[in-house]
């Protein structure tokens, strides 16, 4: 928790960046060139040296063109995004993308087609060493209650390492909006029932707001539970029964989803 700080300035930026995002988005649409696939949520994993590969939530792989990605360079810097994109030539009248297929893509890079999807990495295991000896009880001191969750289906589902979750909260432009998993290491992972209990935390740095926002955003996974559950003897594609459990201002709220294990884990 010693790097919490670090953590609410840095997804404070990328909160703001996103929402300008979402609004340049919205003001260009008349004049955005629009691609064959458009709106395609993905998983940026790579580097300069081995190439980037995006891996969507519905399980297919797009490997961009190096002209396009250096296009929208940002796009190298971020775990999820939205994207729009054209196939190449020798594979433009695939219509229809399947899961676990490999597509060479050309990125569209017009002002607004592609997005950052807000996304937090710190997840915390309450019972952990660290928490305990530094924590000091901050979670339970400063989370805050949203208004609601998306609770319409396909809302809340993990994919390719991260939970995803649309939460309605206040916000000011101006403060810092943070986002965590956490969770107990013992009771909350359930191995002999399948069964995983997760809670999340909310901060958004302000007493009150008049602003509101609904937001599609991201939560990485913890690696370990992932591990705990195979360590079991499960397969990748066995399923496990997630919950998410957070403060609103009507009160907790909880949701579920059944996802594979291998949801669990980043590319």
């Amino acid at each position: 928790m010693k790097q919490s700080r670090f953590y609410i300035l840095f997804f404070f930026v990328v909160f703001v960046v996103c929402i300008g995002l979402f609004c340049s988005c919205l003001s260009n649409d008349d004049d955005a060139q629009w691609s064959k696939f458009n709106g395609v949520y993905v998983t940026v994993s790579g580097d300069n040296i081995r190439g980037y590969k995006l891996y969507t939530d519905f399980g297919a792989i797009l490997v961009p063109t190096e002209e396009s990605l250096n296009r929208i360079p940002w796009l190298k810097e971020v775990q999820r995004a939205i994207v729009s994109f054209n196939l190449l030539e020798e594979n433009e009248n695939i219509t229809q993308l399947e899961d676990g297929k490999t597509y060479d893509i050309i990125l569209n890079s017009t002002n607004g087609m592609s997005q950052q999807i807000p996304t937090f990495t710190v997840h915390v295991d309450t019972l952990s060493e660290e928490y305990q000896i530094s924590g000091q009880d901050s979670i339970h001191l400063k989370n805050k209650s949203i208004y609601s969750l998306d609770k319409t289906a396909g809302a809340f589902y993990i994919k390719n390492g991260y939970m995803n979750i649309v939460p309605t909260f206040e916000y000011d432009l101006y403060k810092p909006v943070f986002f965590l998993l956490y969770y107990d290491g013992e009771k909350d992972i359930d191995i002999s029932n399948n069964k995983l209990n997760l809670n999340l935390y909310f901060n958004n740095s302000i007493q009150s707001s008049n602003n509101s926002i609904s937001s599609f955003i991201s939560l990485e996974m913890p690696g370990e539970i992932y591990y705990k559950f195979q360590d079991k003897g499960m397969n990748d594609d066995d399923l496990i029964d997630v919950y998410l459990n957070s403060e609103t201002v009507s009160g907790q709220e909880q949701i579920h989803c059944k996802m594979a294990l291998k949801d669990f884990m980043l590319p």
